[in-house]
């Protein structure tokens, strides 16, 4: 859920993971959202397709259930964020729009609306940079909050909204943002996420305790921020803690929020001059996203067995295992280097973790290939630019950025998402003067 990961903060508002049964028509659903509920939330993913989402809007529009038309269109416009489609979006939008205008006093209609628009601004943002969108993309939400506010808790139900995540988003937008971190915005909008976090949403027996691991991790951030240090050290590792609470019954989820928590002690540790735990939690950082990777390709492989024949299935099978082999490889020689690193320098704590993070960089031959036209004087020249110490993971991405490298090809490089590129963006400009010109 942390926006440091994915930067497209909007997956969450009200939807969460939805996935689809099949199609009714509009004389079934008689003005009955619950059913287009039911309908979007079923079991088979591929039983409903973007037409088939498309055109139930449409048969909503014709019987006149607006609100199932406008939980169609928030549902259709998840799905083209989901993959990144910027121009299914905008058609979305178009549709959106009209709707929203001629039904001013159907509140989840234009809530709907304007949380779509929040999304489409912070798209606009994340890819061009320019401030008005920016802008635009903190008047949406605070729209879309205060349309919320105004409901009765009944509605909010009604419509599968969760207030903790239009409060979290801002808060975390205000963080990720601006140069420098808006703390009284984050601060306002994070004590409103706890507060909706405690009234407590029909949504899940878990949301009430992911809400407190992302607000907790955001709230370790804001000590940071403040040089609390000790208290955001002590907030992490409560975070740490809920995270073990839910591990059983969302273990994907999971190991995503474990990272990211393990993240911000590499970062903490590293900046209050703690190399030695900086080095630890990096190492438990890279086996925690070695074990995502594996968990998402076990569900890869379920998928694949489900769909295919035999012949087929183990075909996939086998291309997999291969891909999982070389990551494992890859991730353990960088493991077994950074290990031995640590051993032969740990009476020089402090060269060693600038020395260990160089060699990170330096031994991690895809990037290396990657890279290899970048002088190293000029890398050199932006690493002592840096404000602030950039991780062995920063100092990779800049140099993959220097090069000249695609957003989707740092994302293959790097074994992430496109938008994880992005938010990697956001965190290396925080680190430099904001008149520093990065390459990127």
């Amino acid at each position: 859920m942390k926006a440091r990961q994915t930067p497209i903060l909007f997956l969450i508002l009200f939807l969460g993971a939805a996935a689809c049964t099949g199609v009714k028509s509009a004389p079934e659903l008689a003005r009955d959202d619950t059913a287009v509920w039911e309908l979007l939330r079923g079991g088979d993913d591929d039983a409903l397709t973007m037409n088939a989402i498309l055109r139930l809007a449409d048969d909503n529009h014709r019987a006149g259930n607006y609100d199932g038309e406008a939980i169609s269109l928030f549902y259709a416009a998840q799905v083209y964020l989901q993959q990144l489609d910027t121009a299914g979006m905008q058609g979305i939008l178009a549709k959106m729009g009209p709707l929203a205008e001629a039904h001013p006093d159907m509140p989840n209609v234009v809530y709907s609306y304007h949380t779509v628009r929040q999304t489409w601004y912070a798209i606009l943002y994340q890819q061009a940079g320019r401030e008005e969108d920016r802008d635009r993309m903190l008047s949406e939400g605070a729209i879309a909050i205060g349309l919320m506010e105004k409901m009765r808790k009944e509605e909010i139900d009604a419509y599968h909204i969760n207030p903790v995540w239009n409060y979290y988003n801002m808060a975390v937008a205000y963080d990720m943002f601006f140069d420098a971190p808006v703390r009284d915005s984050i601060a306002y909008y994070l004590g409103k996420a706890r507060e909706a976090n405690r009234a407590g949403y029909r949504l899940g027996e878990n949301v009430p305790l992911e809400g407190d691991i992302s607000i907790g991790d955001e709230q370790a951030w804001l000590y940071y921020y403040d040089g609390e240090y000790e208290k955001a050290e002590k907030q992490m590792f409560e975070v740490l803690a809920l995270i073990d609470s839910v591990e059983v019954k969302t273990p994907n989820v999971v190991r995503t929020e474990r990272v990211e928590a393990y993240s911000f002690l590499v970062e903490l540790y590293s900046h209050t001059g703690r190399p030695e735990e900086a080095l630890e939690y990096e190492q438990l950082k890279s086996e925690t996203n070695l074990r995502r990777l594996d968990a998402q390709r076990n569900a890869a492989v379920r998928e694949v067995e489900a769909k295919y024949d035999v012949a087929k299935e183990q075909a996939k099978v086998e291309r997999l295992r291969w891909v999982l082999v070389l990551l494992g490889s890859v991730i353990l020689l960088l493991a077994a280097a950074v290990l031995y690193l640590h051993l032969w320098r740990r009476n020089r704590l402090q060269m060693q973790y600038s020395a260990a993070v160089e060699a990170l960089v330096e031994t991690d031959d895809d990037i290396r290939k990657l890279t290899e036209k970048v002088a190293p004087e000029s890398a050199n020249k932006v690493f002592s630019s840096a404000l602030k110490p950039l991780s062995a993971v920063e100092r990779k991405y800049i140099l993959l950025f220097m090069s000249g490298k695609s957003t989707e090809e740092i994302a293959a490089a790097m074994h992430v998402e496109p938008a994880s590129v992005y938010s990697m963006k956001y965190r290396i400009k925080k680190k430099f003067p904001s008149d520093y010109p990065l390459p990127f």
